[in-house]
């Protein structure tokens, strides 16, 4: 519960939200309240409600999907442009994510402000050719990963995530999401997402991404030059992710060892390249 709150703001415009909450050092954005009321902060005195501020709603152009910072889990699930965007990728890390009820309440501004390291959602989006828009109050955009590397920064400062555009996967491209949990439909231990895109019979572009095996999901940047351009197979990716594998460095708590992470990390990769390298060369 939010006991100690004084003070609730309804803004309409985005500079409005910004300045109230940039101005107050115990105060929150509030979306849907889901985490923020988990939360339970003793030291919140002022919430601003973003339900009036237009940031709800996908939006979709030959080009790109634009999903706003205040659209919920599900709804990316369900709507027919996110939820079979990219093989349908954002709608299957979006379930796994949350528990249904959960994701007809979280968001995905604030899905992405509270990630933890073996979020779906921000691992597939590193995969994607996505950006994130922000307001500080100024409105700028960033590519996804950069997001990701600064969003500790940001959320020290009290930035508002507004929307998340991703592109539409050009042809002879595709994506493939990989994950172990404590069962099937789990919250995943570790995760992996891959996007392949070909040209005349070789990878053109490989992009990889794990998560549950460092601090938050990261882009295996070397893995994906050194796969570049070479005929895929499984015994070429393990050789690849293995001499890759110091870029990580896993936790470990109860749900898993960090060998444990990190063996998984290899396997999910090469299953998720694999399939997504396969998708691709059909077309």
């Amino acid at each position: 519960m939010l006991r100690n709150v004084k003070n609730y703001y309804r803004p309409t415009t985005v500079e409005e939200a910004v300045a109230l909450v940039q101005s107050n050092p115990n105060a929150v954005y509030l979306g849907c309240g889901a985490w923020t009321v988990a939360q339970g902060d003793p030291n919140l005195e002022t919430v601003v409600d973003l339900q009036d501020m237009g940031l709800g709603g996908i939006a979709a152009t030959d080009q790109a999907i634009t999903l706003g910072a205040m659209v919920t889990l599900q709804e990316i699930i369900d709507h027919p442009e996110s939820g079979t965007l990219a093989n349908g990728v954002l709608a299957t890390a979006s379930s796994f994510t949350q528990s249904r009820s959960l994701r007809e309440q979280g968001t995905l501004g604030g899905t992405l402000i509270v990630a933890g390291a073996a979020d779906p959602l921000t691992t597939v989006l590193l995969v994607l050719d996505s950006e994130v828009h922000y307001a500080d109050p100024t409105a700028h955009k960033i590519p996804f990963v950069s997001f990701v590397g600064y969003r500790e920064r940001l959320i020290k400062t009290k930035v508002l995530l507004t929307q998340v555009s991703v592109q539409r996967l050009p042809a002879q491209s595709a994506t493939s999401f990989q994950t172990v949990g404590r069962s099937p439909k789990d919250k995943p231990i570790v995760c992996a997402a891959a996007y392949v895109a070909v040209e005349e019979g070789l990878p053109a572009e490989v992009r990889i991404a794990v998560g549950g095996a460092d601090a938050q999901p990261v882009r295996l940047h070397k893995a994906e030059h050194l796969l570049k351009g070479q005929l895929l197979n499984a015994e070429k990716i393990d050789q690849v992710l293995a001499s890759a594998g110091d870029q990580l460095h896993p936790p470990a708590d109860f749900r898993g060892s960090a060998a444990y992470r990190l063996e998984m990390a290899q396997v999910l990769s090469r299953r998720a390249i694999l399939e997504a390298w396969e998708r691709a060369r059909r077309g």
